[in-house]
């Protein structure tokens, strides 16, 4: 009988053993379960991040694109604007010098009896300027 009393215990403790030995052996396995799930997850995750960056960058050189075209016409629109404004100081110029020629042709047709002095018999040759832009 004491033989059955020594052993008892020890079974015991190796069904214990064995217990435990299989609640770590779940319990690892689960862990590698997780671990599995996580790399998973965390590739997907660095995949997506990748793919976003890579629209990304094709918004940013759209974006250039559309800048560059958008300040291309900004100072085309700035030269012609410049030289619109320079056309209009000429032909302001211009029109100032013909009124001072209109109001002096008046002032010299007051001492006239007579308009018809001034006008032209032959047939009206048109009036021909040189240096001016095209209007």
């Amino acid at each position: 009988m004491s033989s059955l009393l020594c052993t008892s215990p020890e079974i015991d403790i190796e069904a214990r053993y064995a217990m435990m030995d299989e609640k770590k052996m779940k319990r690892m396995q689960s862990n590698r379960e997780s671990a599995r799930r996580s790399r998973l997850k965390r590739e997907k995750r660095i995949k997506d991040l990748i793919n976003e960056i890579a629209t990304l960058k094709e918004q940013i050189l759209e974006g250039k694109k559309r800048c560059n075209d958008v300040t291309h016409k900004t100072r085309a629109l700035l030269s012609e604007n410049n030289t619109l404004k320079s056309e209009k100081k000429k032909l302001a110029h211009y029109l100032s010098n013909l009124y001072l020629i209109y109001k002096s042709f008046g002032q010299k047709q007051i001492g006239c009896s007579s308009n018809q002095q001034w006008q032209e018999t032959g047939p009206q040759k048109p009036i021909i300027t040189t240096g001016m832009s095209k209007v």
